[in-house]
């Protein structure tokens, strides 16, 4: 692995690409590989790199079939690779020859330094004016860019120093400081496509106590084409770029006030932002699709204060130190039987395994039982061996004794079951080990949210939970016992004590067994929710959801109830009221999945379920009486729903 990712986002972006290009290769540090991101360029960019990459392997194009802007370009890359430090180049920079070699040396100079930024210059001329000597936080929430317009000999004698954030032209970013400043698992928000992502990184870090050194010594060009505040340039930009301008600052000041700066801050934006307001309601109409886009997305605004809130309250945080000896933070659990590619893909999206966790494969292969071994050897094969372990089981067994062997040989406080099937989404891990920092072994289960995708890894929807907090015993049991979706195995961490304390999945519930386990888990300790996507939940013609449709299990799925009965765990009217959401979600569900498989028979055998004995007293809920109506009537008529697979019901967890 080389030691420094270069990552180039390109659109249309011919005119500069190759100066650009050429400037990297000529680099004195050689050890790094160039990614070049292109947002589907319609001119021809990606021509000109195939060019230069014809002839140096180190240069890697990955063509985009939509234009994700800056950040979604960068993401891509950053979520895709493994080099301990990252360098951003825009497509317009020339950097001197000795840029990358200085800025990686002085990264190394201490470990708080998360980010280094050099002197970008506008010009070639004797007396250049600088574009940028890093950036400059300003009272009201806003960065500037150091030295920006200035001769360079009138700037005096530049020293290496620490400053507030760095310009995104050409930063230099440590790859712990990439993984601690995830939110949601995404380094750059999404949400801010091209502008002034670099100054919510820069309020980020120092809110999280990271350093950036700006370094002198690593130059380049970089003749700067956009500044949103110059209203002569501003008005021949499309209506999308001012847009995205103004809704950028507004997410950068709900998302990284700290709640003691909020009355400061405000008296000193407001006067600015109303003036914003009023210039775009006479002169840049097209700019209030800030104020539609934040009045739509509110809620996910709020879940990302809250994660960013949280985080910045712990400052910086040294990287963890664990000796052989002491148990890890999280145990992965990775229970595997006959599937050794979809094995690989689940090992691989867990990335450079930290101190704090290790992996478990246990494996219940019987034929070909070595393909499962080799696969863990060839992903694994250059992990500390420490940390992970490969265990073969003998024969006999099935998903519930797989399951208990893994938490019988788990070591770490908490345990994440993460089958085969299943994969791990970019900073999820991360994001979950900070949580369980955080919590500082307080919470027994901890619920992030899942992608739910199918087999060939396309997200059908996401689950994710509403918003962060507690759920006590009663009421997270409750919530179990009402959505027969609740739980994704990927995205549930549960602590070793928990586990010890319930005994683990009970093998007599057979295909139910995590749901019983569930209950006896909420019942000790409640439930953790995290509104963070962390995991990809796999629906798929091999999964074991998609034979648990029958009268078997219609059973155990009641002996469940019977206990949650016998241990009063839930009044009675709450009890039953909840009983007949979760069989009418869940038969529902098995009734939705034959159709669309084109097999109405399955389906109207899978509705019948609703006429047993045990379920027909059930009230029938009035959120599910329209849909069991209408897949009654499909099953009938062998119509296949129209319907995509984006709703919970729909993809039962058991």
């Amino acid at each position: 692995m080389p030691s420094v990712l270069l990552s180039l986002v390109s659109w249309n972006s011919a005119d500069s690409i190759e100066a650009c290009l050429h400037s990297v290769l000529a680099q004195s540090w050689a050890d790094f590989e160039l990614w070049v991101v292109d947002n589907n360029s319609q001119d021809d960019t990606c021509a000109r790199v195939e060019a230069l990459a014809a002839t140096d392997a180190r240069v890697r194009l990955h063509r985009l079939t939509e234009n994700t802007g800056f950040c979604g370009g960068h993401n891509y890359a950053l979520d895709r690779t493994e080099t301990d430090l990252v360098l951003l180049v825009n497509p317009d920079v020339e950097m001197e020859p000795d840029y990358l070699a200085c800025a990686v040396a002085a990264i190394r100079r201490d470990p708080r330094i998360g980010t280094v930024c050099g002197l970008l210059l506008q010009n070639r001329d004797a007396d250049p004016r600088i574009d940028s000597a890093g950036m400059v936080a300003l009272p009201d929430g806003r960065f500037s860019l150091r030295l920006h317009g200035q001769p360079l000999s009138t700037a005096g004698i530049l020293e290496p120093t620490y400053v507030d954030g760095a310009d995104g032209a050409l930063p230099l970013f440590r790859r712990r400081f990439i993984d601690d400043l995830r939110v949601q698992g995404e380094f750059f928000d999404s949400r801010f496509f091209a502008h002034k992502e670099d100054w919510d990184i820069a309020w980020r870090g120092r809110l999280y106590g990271w350093h950036t050194l700006f370094e002198p010594a690593c130059r380049a060009l970089h003749p700067r084409q956009f500044l949103p505040s110059n209203l002569r340039l501003r008005r021949r930009l499309n209506g999308a770029i001012k847009a995205d301008a103004v809704k950028n600052q507004w997410l950068l000041l709900l998302k990284n006030t700290p709640p003691k700066q909020v009355p400061g801050l405000l008296l000193r934006a407001l006067p600015r932002q109303v003036g914003i307001v009023a210039y775009a309601v006479l002169a840049e109409r097209k700019s209030l699709r800030a104020v539609r886009y934040l009045w739509q997305h509110w809620r996910e605004v709020l879940v990302s204060r809250q994660l960013v809130q949280q985080r910045a309250r712990r400052g910086w945080l040294p990287a963890p130190v664990a000796s052989a000896l002491s148990p890890p933070l999280l145990s992965i659990c990775v229970p595997t039987y006959h599937r050794p590619t979809l094995l690989a893909r689940a090992l691989r999206s867990i990335g450079p395994l930290p101190a704090e966790v290790e992996v478990i494969i246990s494996d219940n292969s019987t034929h070909d039982a070595e393909a499962g071994e080799q696969t863990t050897q060839q992903v694994l094969g250059k992990q500390p061996p420490q940390r992970w372990h490969y265990h073969r089981n003998p024969p006999g067994g099935n998903a519930a004794t797989n399951w208990r062997a893994c938490v019988e040989r788990a070591r770490g406080q908490y345990v994440l079951m993460l089958h085969d099937d299943d994969y791990l989404l970019p900073g999820g891990l991360e994001t979950m080990l900070e949580t369980l920092r955080q919590l500082h072994g307080q919470q027994h289960a901890i619920l992030f949210g899942v992608s739910v995708v199918d087999a060939d890894g396309q997200e059908l929807r996401r689950q994710v939970p509403a918003r962060a907090g507690f759920l006590a015993p009663e009421a997270a049991i409750e919530a179990l016992l009402t959505n027969s979706s609740l739980i994704r195995i990927p995205g549930l961490v549960v602590s070793r004590k928990a586990y010890q304390h319930t005994g683990g999945p009970d093998p007599s519930q057979q295909d139910t067994d995590d749901t019983d386990l569930w209950l006896r888990v909420f019942a000790y300790g409640g439930l953790y929710q995290v509104p963070s996507l962390t995991a990809a939940y796999s629906v798929h013609d091999g999964a074991l959801t998609t034979g648990v449709f029958h009268e078997q299990n219609i059973q155990l799925l009641q002996r469940i109830f019977q206990k949650a009965r016998a241990q009063q765990l839930l009044p009675e009217p709450r009890l039953r009221r909840a009983e007949a959401r979760f069989f009418h979600q869940f038969v529902l569900a098995g009734a939705y999945r034959a159709l669309q498989h084109h097999d109405a028979a399955s389906a109207r055998r899978t509705l019948k379920l609703l006429e047993l004995p045990t379920l027909r007293h059930l009230p029938v809920p009035a959120r599910w009486l329209p849909i069991r109506l209408g897949l009654s009537t499909l099953a009938r008529l062998n119509f296949t729903p129209p319907l995509p697979t984006n709703t919970s019901w729909a993809v039962p967890s058991t």
